[in-house]
């Protein structure tokens, strides 16, 4: 066994990992959105690991950004290793050794000693890829996934709200247009309800990507992706932005005019995926989780699937050098006030506390 570290400098080697990515039998969306961010690609972040038996088979891939730490030691350089956005860690195929896992693990775990890596943060996928994983796993997030069934049955199960909204939205004539041959022209469309709901929600600055962002994305996806749009007359007032997976879709991003507000777009909209994703056999609908378990955001989402079980976010969290983690700790964090030093020294919950501790102050990340 080989675990191989590839970099990823330019399109040439994005193409290769794309083939690479491919070659797998169930590709979860994400990991071809990888060099989507262009910035990440300029600043010579992203790798990935490979882990090759002796043909030069590929049987494990991981995706994964390298940061440096923003602190000299001695000259010493540190770094620390976080997974790409959205739901990541090793991509194998489901009829493969178990075996290799913990082999992989091992020399992923051997190359970060021997390279200065003091922490690592994965943000697994839904489908159990932690098998084996060598860190403290933590379940983090409750996911809203949800059966797409009969018409009928799917009506019924939704929250009685649900209904009531999409009855208003039928009743002033809303309609859906789900566009699933994306243009750059819809994106461009898409783009200006979502830059305007992210400016209306004083949303954090990660979310604010660029209109190029979203183009490699439709680029990228090479397909498995989807606009849907809710029209009022003709003016796109709600979208959202899914991407697919096999037989699931994956509500990613979207936004809602504020001025159309009443006439309840955004539940039409996710009826109106259900009935889309019906006829063409989908058999799950993911809209993902809130900002924490069980907030207002998760119970939205949560009435459109009350009866389904909830699939758990995991992320993995490992300290590799835990005398210099310590001491990056204590010395990167030292003018964070102290009233935020006890909270987080009482902090008992590790679902919310920030890994790596030694980047929790802002200036630090």
């Amino acid at each position: 066994m080989e675990l191989v570290i590839n970099k990823i400098l330019n399109e040439e080697d994005f193409e290769l990992y794309l083939k690479t990515v491919e070659s797998f039998d169930i590709i979860n969306p994400f990991y071809k959105l990888l060099a989507s961010n262009i910035e990440e690609l300029l600043n010579d972040k992203l790798r990935y690991f490979t882990l090759k038996n002796d043909d030069g088979e590929v049987l494990v891939l991981m995706p994964f950004i390298l940061r440096k730490v923003p602190y000299l030691e001695d000259g010493q350089v540190y770094y620390d290793v976080i997974s790409p956005y959205g739901y990541s860690g090793p991509l194998f195929n489901q009829d493969m050794s178990r075996g290799h896992l913990i082999t992989f693990w091992k020399l992923v775990d051997e190359w970060y000693k021997a390279n200065n890596i003091i922490s690592e943060f994965v943000r697994f996928s839904l489908n159990h890829n932690f098998q084996f994983y060598s860190g403290v796993l933590i379940p983090t997030l409750s996911n809203v996934r949800g059966a797409i069934l009969d018409e009928e049955t799917q009506w019924s199960n939704l929250k009685q709200k649900v209904r009531t909204n999409y009855r208003k939205g039928a009743s002033n004539e809303l309609r859906a247009d789900i566009v699933d041959g994306v243009k750059p022209e819809d994106v461009e469309r898409f783009y200006r309800i979502y830059i305007s709901t992210m400016k209306r929600v004083n949303a954090d600055t990660d979310y604010f990507y660029s209109l190029d962002y979203f183009k490699n994305i439709a680029r990228l996806s090479k397909g498995k992706i989807l606009i849907t749009f809710i029209y009022k007359d003709d003016t796109p007032i709600s979208t959202e932005l899914i991407l697919i997976s096999g037989n699931t879709l994956y509500s990613y991003l979207g936004g809602t005019l504020m001025d159309f507000f009443n006439l309840r777009p955004n539940d039409f909209l996710k009826v109106e995926v259900m009935k889309w994703a019906r006829k063409r056999n989908f058999k799950y609908y993911n809209l993902g989780g809130g900002r924490v378990d069980f907030d207002s955001l998760y119970s939205y989402k949560k009435s459109f699937f009350p009866n389904d079980e909830d699939v758990i976010f995991y992320t993995g969290r490992k300290i590799i050098d835990k005398e210099v983690y310590d001491k990056l700790d204590k010395i990167m964090n030292a003018e964070v006030y102290l009233e935020k030093e006890e909270v987080m020294e009482e902090e008992n919950d590790s679902k919310i506390s920030f890994f790596p501790a030694y980047r929790r102050n802002a200036f630090n990340r």
